[in-house]
């Protein structure tokens, strides 16, 4: 796994065969660890959020998963990244977990997808040992409790879905009182495990379509035009200046 800096922002360049290993290696580490999802949008969020920027520099792995950030590496480090399906790295994911036996936890949805999502999991890795689930949407004052039973639980990886404050900054929020676990959130592919939201096709992510059905279903998100007008602007900046 090879680590570049592309506008400021980490990204890292893994082999999707290597995912096994890595996933074997941050299980044998004593300490947080964390896979980062990333997109066009988040390099704009880590420019203005503080927390947002430290939690990607913390992250053990940050893939990249949109087409702008492969673009945008190639324009700047002209260096070639792999590219990440998230579902596709998810199960990735889970099938390294479930080839050694290890355990985990859920966080995040209603009660009803959270139980949705468990059955799919257990039954599609039965070799994964689940060893506890809470939901999310969860009132500000049992965050504790939640933290204290993912720590009594002590599992090798924790998936985060829907409903969790900050999903992509609660692990850099909560290290210090966190177990040494993989911390992955995922929400987009929570939901799919939880049979409420299709994934696309791999044809339609090689093509760098798959943001269409996420703007069909909130056609608000229209308005994120403007910013990557700015991501452009900046990109070329970075290029012409050699930040």
């Amino acid at each position: 796994m090879t680590r570049f800096e592309v506008m400021r922002v980490p990204v890292d360049s893994l082999a999707e065969d290597d995912i096994p290993a890595v996933v074997q290696a941050l299980t044998e580490r004593k300490e947080v660890t964390q896979i980062a999802l990333i997109r066009w949008w988040d390099f704009m969020r880590a420019r203005w959020d503080g927390v947002y920027q430290r939690a990607l520099r913390d992250a053990d792995v940050v893939a990249p998963v949109s087409r702008s950030v492969v673009l945008a590496a190639r324009f700047l480090r002209k260096v070639r990244l792999s590219r990440y399906m998230p579902f596709d790295l998810v199960i990735r994911v889970l099938g390294a977990l479930e080839d050694r036996n290890r355990t985990a936890y859920i966080l995040g949805g209603s009660p009803g997808t959270l139980r949705v999502v468990e059955q799919n999991l257990r039954q599609t890795y039965p070799g994964l040992r689940f060893v506890g689930r809470y939901t999310g949407f969860y009132p500000k004052r049992v965050e504790p409790d939640i933290i204290t039973a993912i720590r009594k639980a002590d599992p090798d990886f924790v998936l985060i879905g829907p409903g969790v404050p900050g999903a992509d900054k609660w692990v850099t929020r909560h290290k210090r009182q966190l177990p040494s676990s993989i911390f992955l959130a995922a929400p987009e592919v929570f939901e799919i495990f939880a049979e409420r939201r299709q994934r696309v096709s791999r044809t339609t992510f090689r093509r760098g379509l798959d943001f269409v059905p996420d703007l069909i279903r909130r056609p608000w998100r229209l308005l994120r035009f403007f910013v990557y007008l700015w991501f452009l602007v900046l990109l070329v900046v970075f290029r012409v200046f050699r930040l």
